[in-house]
C-alpha cells in the first residue's frame, strides 16, 4: 500500500496540470478557504488535476458527409505554494496552465498566476471560531483568454477580497474533528477597455477581391461577482471525507461576447487519504447544480453546443485528482525558544491525547468481551436449569 501511495504522490508531483477555478490557499479543501493560517515557517506544495471529456456528435439531422465525431479533453489543473510568513498571516502563490483551450495555439503555457494574501487565525467563541481576510490577484500571462466551459478569464489584472470563518468542534485539535466553513467576498474582472474577443471577419473590397480582417471587442464594463462557499469536513485517522458548495452570482454582468457569462454553482464531494502526517492524496469530483443554458448570445461568439453535443455553459461534472506535501522548513534554531517549547508541550498533549483515546477504545472492547462473556454464561446456566427440569419430570 505504502509504495502504491508514493509511486502515485510522484506521478501527481511531476505532472503539470491545469484547474479552473479560484484556487484554495492552503488546499485543506478543493475551493473553500479556511478561517486559520497556516503556521510560521510551513510551506504547503500541492499540485492538482481535473478534467471533463466528452465525444461531441453533430446536433440536428443535416450532418455534413465529412463530419467527424470530435472528442472534447478539458484537462485543468494548479500548482499552488503557500508559505507561514508570521503568527496571523501567510501567503500563496498559485500557478495555472490550461490545456487545450480550443484556440489555435491549443493551450497556454503558462498561464495566470494567482497571488493571495491572508490575515487570519483571529479565535472567538472560546476558540471553536477562527476567522480571516484574503486579497487574492490574477495576474495575466497566458496567451489566450476568455475561453469556453470555464470560469470566465477577462486578460486583465483581477483582483478580490474574501473574508473566511470557520468552526472547530473541538478546539484544541481542529484538524481531528467535525469542521464547518463558510467565504462571502467579490472579484472584480477589471476589463473595461482592454481586448476581451478577437475574432476575423470576411469582407470584400470594391473591385470584389475577398479579404479576411481580424476584429478586436472591448470590455465596456468591469464585471464583478459575488462568490461563496460552504464546506464540510468529517476527519478520520487515515480518510477526511469533505462535502463542498461554491458558486457565484454576478453584481455587474459580463459582455455578452463573454463565453462564461453564467453564473455557476457546484457540488464538489471530495476525499483526503493521509498516510503520512507531511503528505496527502484527494479525490473529489465536481457536479454542476446551475442550470446548463445560455443567459444570452452574440452572433459574433460561436455557441459551440448548437453544432456539436456539448455544454452549453460549463461542464456538468468534473474529476479531480491531488497531492499536498506538508513540509517544515524553518529549523528550530531560528524559532522562539518560547514558541517551540508551545510546540512541543502541544505535541505531548496531542500524542497523550491519543493514548488515551487508544486505551479507551481497548477497555471498550474488553468491556465489550467480559459483557459478551457474562451473556453467554447466563445462557448456558439458564439451558442448565431447563435440562435439570426435564430430568426430574422423567
Amino acid at each position: 500500500m505504502k509504495k502504491l501511495f508514493f509511486t502515485l504522490l510522484v506521478l501527481l508531483l511531476g505532472a503539470q496540470f491545469s484547474f479552473s477555478q479560484l484556487p484554495n490557499s492552503d488546499r485543506t479543501l478543493m475551493y473553500t478557504q479556511t478561517g486559520k493560517t497556516v503556521e510560521p515557517g510551513r510551506l504547503f506544495f500541492y499540485n492538482e488535476m481535473n478534467f471533463f471529456t466528452k465525444v461531441a456528435d453533430f446536433v440536428g439531422n443535416l450532418k455534413p458527409q465529412n463530419f467527424q465525431t470530435a472528442n472534447y479533453w478539458l484537462v485543468a489543473g494548479n500548482t499552488v505554494f503557500t508559505y507561514g510568513i508570521a503568527d496571523h498571516f501567510d501567503a500563496s502563490l498559485g500557478i495555472r496552465v490550461y490545456q487545450d483551450t480550443h484556440y489555435s495555439n491549443e493551450f497556454n503555457l503558462p498561464d495566470d498566476l494567482f497571488l493571495t494574501f491572508r490575515v487570519g487565525s483571529i479565535e472567538f467563541g472560546y476558540g471553536h471560531f477562527q476567522t480571516a481576510l484574503l486579497t487574492s490577484f490574477r495576474i495575466p500571462v497566458g496567451e489566450k483568454h476568455n475561453y469556453p466551459f470555464a470560469e470566465y478569464a477577462s486578460g486583465a489584472f483581477e483582483y478580490s477580497f474574501l473574508s473566511a470563518i470557520s468552526f472547530y468542534l473541538d478546539p484544541y485539535f481542529p484538524d481531528r474533528a467535525l469542521s464547518f466553513h463558510y467565504n462571502i467576498g467579490i472579484w472584480n474582472h477589471n476589463e473595461k477597455g482592454r481586448t476581451v474577443y478577437k475574432y476575423e471577419r470576411n469582407y470584400r473590397d470594391p473591385s470584389g477581391v475577398l479579404h479576411l480582417k481580424g476584429e478586436e471587442l472591448k470590455g465596456t464594463v468591469n464585471s464583478m461577482d459575488l462568490r461563496m462557499a460552504l464546506a464540510a469536513v468529517i476527519p478520520t485517522d487515515m480518510f477526511d471525507f469533505r462535502f463542498e458548495l461554491s458558486g457565484i452570482l454576478y453584481l455587474q454582468k459580463p459582455d455578452a461576447f463573454v463565453y462564461s457569462a453564467e453564473e455557476w454553482a457546484f457540488f464538489t464531494p471530495s476525499i483526503r487519504y493521509k498516510p503520512a502526517s507531511w503528505a496527502s492524496i484527494d479525490l473529489g469530483a465536481d457536479f454542476r447544480l446551475s442550470p446548463a443554458v445560455r443567459q444570452w448570445t452574440n452572433p459574433i461568439v460561436p455557441d459551440l453546443s448548437q453544432q456539436l453535443d456539448l455544454p452549453k455553459n460549463y461542464p456538468s461534472w468534473r474529476i479531480h485528482l491531488g497531492a499536498n506535501l506538508n513540509l517544515q522548513l524553518l529549523k528550530s534554531g531560528v524559532q522562539k525558544a518560547e514558541d517551540l517549547y508551545e510546540r512541543e508541550q502541544l505535541q505531548q498533549s496531542r500524542q497523550f491525547f491519543d493514548a488515551v483515546l487508544q486505551e479507551k477504545s481497548k477497555s471498550k472492547d474488553i468491556q465489550s468481551e467480559i459483557e459478551s462473556l457474562r451473556k453467554l454464561r447466563k445462557e448456558t446456566e439458564q439451558e442448565i436449569q431447563e435440562l435439570k427440569k426435564l430430568l426430574e419430570e422423567d
